[in-house]
């Protein structure tokens, strides 16, 4: 008998019920929100991770499935959505016809880890991505729409987190700082995080080990080392949450698993599902346009794993409403 690939998962007709109610909601927030949807490749050349996501990042280096196509192209399956989104922005000239171009997806997405509860290797994701503004006030609206959304499929105990990795002016200065503080304690850092120390500093802050969370705790914080710019920024959006009553906690360490970020990053976290408790995650990538050959244009948007929602949904109880009954009326 052949089986499903490991770190795959058949969705059945019962399940495709919940699958369907996620997908009405997701199109119907986008619709209130005022994004439309974009579709993009399964695949893309390689490059294109490798430029966008960063070749010092989990994901090249460990995780993609790449492959050389009959005519000997290097092609890679998507690991993540909002690479492809900007590479269509640049490729089509979008940022000609809009001042703010706002996109949503709903995607399959591959990775190749070690598959666990609401972790696959193929899994499916949908994001959005605000291309054009550097306003602090989109940041907001793209957090309070996720919030909007989650809330609108039964989720209510949720944790925003929020922090500023700061700019390539400001950020250069705090990554000495790190850098000097991690070669103090280097004996204390795991393998990975040694090598990280080195070719990607910033990254070292998002290791789950242990050992190494316990260290860093006493970690210099990037919000002290922010520019005027990047302050402003930051202070600018956590009074448009509080403004729109969107609480949140500062966590000076988050930083995401992508090279692209700047000055925004903030997870949605599900509070007591246990360990695999973020359910969506992003920032702003203002200079990602550019690096694949754009103007230069800022942007911000997040993404979220619907089978990690799922799984969030299945552990707080939380049932999809029946669908309306389908039949004939007489007026």
């Amino acid at each position: 008998m052949i089986k499903a690939p490991r770190g795959t998962v058949d969705i059945s007709p019962e399940e495709m019920k919940l699958w369907s109610f996620i997908e009405r909601e997701i199109r119907l927030k986008m619709n209130i929100f005022s994004f439309n949807e974009v579709r993009t490749p399964i695949f893309e050349h390689t490059e294109l991770f490798q430029r966008g996501v960063g070749e010092q990042t989990d994901i090249v280096t460990k995780e993609m499935y790449t492959f050389q196509d009959k005519g000997g192209r290097s092609l890679t399956l998507k690991p993540e959505g909002t690479a492809s989104v900007v590479r269509f922005y640049v490729e089509k000239k979008y940022y000609g016809i809009k001042k703010l171009d706002k996109m949503f997806y709903i995607s399959p997405m591959f990775r190749y880890e070690r598959p666990q509860a609401g972790r696959y290797r193929q899994h499916h994701q949908f994001g959005v991505e605000a291309l054009g503004s550097e306003s602090p006030l989109v940041d907001a609206e793209i957090i309070s729409l996720a919030i909007s959304f989650y809330k609108g499929v039964g989720l209510e105990n949720l944790e925003l987190k929020l922090n500023s990795v700061g700019c390539p002016e400001c950020r250069p200065g705090y990554l000495k700082e790190l850098k000097s503080f991690l070669e103090q304690g280097g004996d204390q850092l795991c393998e990975e995080c040694r090598v990280r120390m080195a070719k990607n500093t910033l990254r070292v802050l998002d290791c789950k080990n242990p050992g190494c969370r316990s260290f860093l705790t006493g970690a210099p914080k990037i919000t002290k080392y922010l520019c005027g710019e990047c302050e402003l920024h930051f202070a600018e959006l956590k009074r448009a949450l509080t403004s729109v009553g969107i609480g949140y906690t500062l966590d000076p360490y988050l930083v995401r698993g992508l090279d692209y970020y700047t000055k925004t990053t903030f997870e949605i976290v599900a509070v007591g599902i246990g360990a695999q408790d973020s359910i969506a995650g992003g920032g702003r990538y203002d200079g990602l346009v550019e690096m694949l050959g754009g103007p230069a244009t800022p942007a911000v948007g997040f993404g979220a794993g619907i089978e990690r929602l799922i799984a969030t949904m299945k552990k707080f109880g939380v049932e999809p409403p029946e669908e309306p009954a389908k039949g004939v009326f007489f007026v």
